[in-house]
């Protein structure tokens, strides 16, 4: 039964399979913890994004999001 899971870079996903898991969690390895540029939460997201998937998301249907 796949089971959804929520990640800072890439929102809301199914892991389905063995690979899934795999990607999630070398996702998690390589992510620290920061401030996103857009809404100032603390993230957790690989260290060359500035952005988490919540006001990515926003950005590229041409939202304006906050600078922290």
């Amino acid at each position: 039964m796949p089971r959804s899971y929520y990640d800072d870079n890439f929102g809301f996903y199914d892991i389905q399979s063995e690979d899934d898991i795999e990607f999630y969690h070398e996702m998690q390895r390589r992510s620290v913890r920061k401030k996103c540029e857009g809404c100032g939460r603390m993230v957790k997201i690989k260290p060359d994004y500035g952005y988490c998937n919540s006001c990515a998301t926003k950005l590229e249907q041409g939202f304006d999001v906050g600078e922290y």
